[in-house]
């Protein structure tokens, strides 16, 4: 049992969107806003580009897409502010998501690093009563590069005081997955679907107990 080191967790880092809150229908509807503004719809294929990437990212990846006569802050802008809109109604945890949290509260720092905009991540977590469980809370929009770049995750670390290897991360998304491992840090795989390259996949929150996160 002396490998048990090489796991030990000092830090651990939440994604928000899909992992924490069922948002899926909130960035949908923004997708949709700015595509509807292009005279363009949803696909599954271009959706699989840039799921898990901030709101900036995911505008950029649809505007060079479809290349607008208007400028990439424009479509930043009109998708930004239709997400940040849709989260200032109802916030709904995802299942396991409120009792997972406050279980392993007060054990290690805790952080949360999402793509979505800061006020509308400070906004579910607030809501939901977790925000006083998380020491940092970062979105990607604020680093160089968001996910799947590592920057957000090792802000996060640089912010904790945590040495990278010493986090585990929580992630729903392939890019948010790629992003952890990039940054050098553990991950487990919450999502609709298996991510093979993520250390370890669950089907949900409520189905990892304490010891998968502190063997």
């Amino acid at each position: 049992m002396h490998f048990a080191h090489n796991h030990a967790v000092s830090a651990l880092i939440f994604d928000m969107d899909d992992l924490l809150v069922r948002s899926a229908a909130i960035w949908l509807a923004a997708e949709n806003s700015l595509l509807r503004a292009l005279g363009q719809t949803w696909t599954p294929e271009l959706a699989a580009q840039y799921k898990g990437m901030n709101s900036l990212d995911v505008a950029r990846v649809i505007h060079e897409t479809y290349r607008p006569a208007w400028p990439l802050t424009e479509s930043q802008r009109l998708l930004r502010d239709t997400l940040i809109a849709g989260f200032n109604g109802q916030v709904e945890p995802m299942p396991g998501a409120v009792e997972m949290v406050q279980r392993v509260a007060g054990r290690v720092p805790m952080a949360v690093a999402s793509g979505s905009p800061l006020t509308a991540i400070e906004y579910c977590l607030n809501t939901l009563g977790l925000r006083q469980h998380f020491a940092q809370v970062i979105s990607s929009e604020v680093v160089p590069l968001g996910k799947p770049h590592p920057d957000v995750f090792l802000a996060v670390a640089t912010a904790l005081n945590v040495p990278a290897g010493k986090c585990l991360v929580f992630e729903d998304s392939l890019i948010g997955v790629r992003a952890a491992a990039a940054a050098g840090m553990r991950c487990f795989s919450v999502p609709s679907g298996p991510h093979t390259e993520a250390n370890r996949y669950f089907p949900s929150l409520a189905a990892i107990k304490l010891e998968d996160i502190f063997p």
